[in-house]
């Protein structure tokens, strides 16, 4: 996620590409004179250290013509009012966000081009034994994974959220509380994060950005743009576990996640819930099995 737009109003002064294309015609010249002189009176014995010497100077003048030449194209589309900006909705294959402060993306899954995936698991609830369950599996594997917490929970029950700041789980905003985004004005949502925010930093003594997720996944353009302005990159998931399904089988639930497996996949777990401890041991084998590496969101996502 490169910054580009932080590089719209630049332009480059008027008359500088056509003193660097002057500038690299003059060396060019001037390495062809060195060279002519040095093998009239050197002879050919200093022929091929001189070649290499005139095939890196032109080397290096080109490329970086070629540099001003990108630099003045992205520019000229600029002034015509196009917006160049290599985000998209979705990440694209094979690339890797180097920050999360200019986040503009909902993320779904990391790349396709790596054989990683990512355990999530939300806190929207308090069952202490099951939370416990889940931290002894994720420990056991040495396996890395992200929670989200509301900020109900974590005021509720500091206790547990403290749990698994200890264990090393990184604790992310899920709201202060169970309710649609989308529901809400911009000013409910800003409310929501803060609030969220200063009660899990209370407990876990750590910020709870830069990622968010909506609770039910309720995300619309409002949403987007006033939670990136907070300073969150939103993140939903690849594969639903369903774990929190009353219809749902410890077998189900497994099958589903087993079966929906990928390069880039997050998957969506609830931390609470009596089918995702059962499960999640028999998960952290096969996938790692299968030659998956289970890595913290913040990786996946770089």
């Amino acid at each position: 996620m490169t910054p580009y737009q932080g590089y719209q109003g630049y332009r480059r002064p008027r008359g500088e590409s056509g003193f660097r294309v002057g500038k690299l015609l003059l060396i060019v010249v001037a390495v062809v004179l060195i060279y002519l002189i040095a093998r009239a009176i050197f002879g050919g014995g200093k022929e091929n250290n001189l070649n290499q010497l005139v095939n890196e100077t032109l080397q290096d003048e080109t490329n970086s013509g070629i540099n001003a030449i990108n630099v003045n194209a992205v520019n000229a589309v600029n002034t015509n009012g196009a917006n160049v900006n290599t985000q998209s909705t979705s990440t694209p294959a094979g690339e890797r966000a180097t920050t999360f402060e200019d986040c503009s993306n909902v993320y779904s899954r990391g790349s396709g081009e790596r054989k990683e995936m990512t355990l999530t698991f939300n806190v929207g609830t308090i069952r202490e034994g099951e939370i416990d369950a889940v931290i002894q599996a994720l420990k056991a594997g040495g396996t890395p994974a992200a929670f989200f917490a509301t900020g109900d929970v974590a005021s509720e029950n500091a206790e547990l959220v403290q749990k698994i700041s200890s264990a090393g789980f990184p604790i992310y905003n899920y709201g202060n509380s169970l309710i649609r985004f989308t529901d809400l004005p911009e000013s409910g949502i800003q409310e929501q994060l803060a609030e969220a925010d200063e009660r899990i930093t209370a407990v876990a003594g750590t910020t709870s950005k830069p990622f968010f997720r909506p609770p039910f996944g309720s995300i619309d353009d409002v949403v987007l743009e006033t939670v990136t302005g907070e300073g969150y990159c939103p993140v939903t998931w690849t594969v639903d576990a369903l774990d929190w399904d009353s219809e749902s089988t410890a077998a189900s639930s497994r099958e589903r996640v087993l079966s929906k497996a990928g390069n880039g996949a997050i998957v969506l777990m609830q931390a609470g819930n009596s089918i995702t401890a059962e499960i999640l041991p028999e998960l952290i084998t096969t996938l790692t099995g299968q030659g998956y590496s289970l890595v913290s969101l913040d990786t996946l996502l770089k």
